[in-house]
């Protein structure tokens, strides 16, 4: 019953995502889900990761390819059970500048600007969260990875994504 409910749960969560706009549905996420929450829209997750102290991650194969890979991640606190951010794996990599308007994104780089080795686009939204485009810092460039995550936990996880302000 599980696995047919999971199933399920899959099936309407693809017929309500945009499939040509891959990753729109991250922003269907306010950072405010707890664990019942997310049972309730994906199913028990495929795997979890309970090493940090203070987070605990959730796997999910959705939208995977590859049988060892996930297609998304979620990481909730601990403290309240609140989700603190949504990682989109995109398999194959695809373009997300629709999701990174003109003028509304800035780009930051590892390790810092001034001596880039790595790049994303940062984009300020309502509910204090940030979407992050990881390795795609330029337009039109496809993209593996996007991230939801809450402003809180930018300096913890991605310290260097921080912006000096907000576009």
């Amino acid at each position: 019953m599980t696995l047919l409910r999971a199933a399920l749960m899959a099936l309407l969560f693809w017929a309500q995502s945009d499939s040509s706009k891959p990753g729109s549905e991250i922003l269907g996420f306010d950072l405010n889900e707890t664990p019942p929450d997310v049972i309730s829209r994906f199913g028990p997750p495929n795997g979890v990761d309970d090493s940090l102290p203070n987070y605990i991650s959730w796997f999910f194969k959705l939208g995977a390819q590859d049988e060892h890979d996930y297609g998304y991640i979620l990481c909730f606190r601990r403290s309240d059970r609140k989700l603190v951010s949504v990682t989109r794996n995109l398999e194959p990599e695809a373009v997300v500048d629709h999701l990174f308007p003109e003028g509304s994104f800035l780009v930051r780089h590892w390790p810092s600007d001034r001596k880039p080795q790595f790049g994303a686009r940062v984009r300020v939204l309502s509910g204090e969260r940030f979407l992050v485009a990881m390795g795609c810092d330029e337009e039109g460039k496809p993209c593996g990875q996007i991230i939801l995550i809450h402003r809180a936990a930018v300096p913890i996880f991605f310290p260097w994504l921080m912006p000096e302000r907000a576009p």
